[in-house]
């Protein structure tokens, strides 16, 4: 029993060796194998590696891949001395592991120092360019990409021999006027828009007064053309009607005189019509019966419901 125990132990104690003697790299990585505080190795192929197990050796990981930040903005002066505020963005990576890890030894450290430099060349830079070579609405005018690519230069040269960094990309990403400078951009772009907008307007009311004049030209040709047809139409119908009328009363006179009293009762007579009448006018005719001996008289009133039909 007590061989087993001892066998357990000794089988532990090798299997922790063999764990802190050994570590692996993934293709994401750059291992630095230092013993003691100072490097010994680099190691850059992936796989399983062995190394001094416990304190002797440690393994510091560095990023091999391309990682990009932004610098703070910073405010810098042209040629003709007119500020402006610029921001860029910078893509770098591990070039000399070794150098990285001694000089600088996180991406933290790094991205600050490339941030100081790049900004440094940035004031030394711009000092050779007008504002018109960097924002102009003609695009053969811009020196941006010339600008970039002198940074750019400037800054790998220095970044490969002090940190072991490799600048691999940089740009501006944005530039912007500072607040003062700004107003008064936006008050010079305000004005001449306004001017623009009036003369727009002007030319618009112009259009818009000759099409509403054409169109009311039309609209009265139209108008005088219907009402010429209607009027035609309008007495070609009543001539039609007056003809036919008159065929139709030559063929029963007696019909059409009792249609036309019945038609002047409907105008006269209403719900709450009185007539004041004789018993002898035309318009009893059709309203007495005909065999009724009635005298005529001088006034007859007739109110209510006796007028009513």
């Amino acid at each position: 029993m007590k061989n087993f125990v001892l066998l357990l132990v000794v089988l532990g104690i090798l299997i922790c060796l063999v764990v802190l003697s050994v570590f692996t790299v993934n293709e994401k990585e750059i291992v630095i194998v230092t013993r003691f505080g100072s490097p010994v190795r680099t190691v850059q192929e992936t796989g399983l590696h062995r190394k001094l197990p416990g304190f002797i050796d440690k393994v510091n990981r560095l990023d091999k891949r391309i990682h990009v930040f932004k610098p703070r903005p910073i405010q810098l002066l042209l040629k003709e001395q007119k500020p402006i505020i610029m921001t860029c963005y910078v893509c770098w990576q591990i070039n000399d592991p070794l150098v990285f890890f001694q000089s600088l030894g996180t991406s933290a450290i790094a991205e600050a120092k490339l941030g100081d430099m790049v900004n440094a060349r940035l004031g030394n830079v711009l000092g050779d360019y007008s504002i018109d070579q960097i924002i102009n609405t003609n695009p053969e005018k811009v020196k941006l990409a010339q600008i970039e690519e002198r940074i750019l230069n400037e800054c790998n040269e220095q970044a490969r021999e002090q940190y072991g960094l490799k600048v691999v990309d940089l740009g501006v990403r944005r530039i912007t006027y500072p607040t003062i400078v700004t107003e008064a951009v936006y008050n010079r772009m305000k004005s001449d828009r306004e001017k623009e907008a009036k003369k727009y307007r002007a030319e618009g009311g112009k259009k818009a007064a000759e099409i509403e004049a054409e169109a009311d030209r039309k609209a009265k040709e139209i108008l005088a053309r219907a009402t010429r047809d209607a009027e035609i139409i309008k007495g070609e119908g009543d001539k039609e009607a007056i003809k036919t009328r008159g065929e139709a009363y030559s063929q029963a006179p007696e019909l059409f005189e009792f249609l036309d009293s019945l038609d002047t009762y409907r105008r006269i007579l209403g719900r709450d019509t009185t007539l004041i009448l004789s018993l002898d006018s035309d318009l009893f005719r059709y309203l007495l019966p005909g065999e009724q001996d009635i005298k005529p008289a001088s006034r007859s009133t007739s109110s209510g419901d006796k007028n009513k039909k």
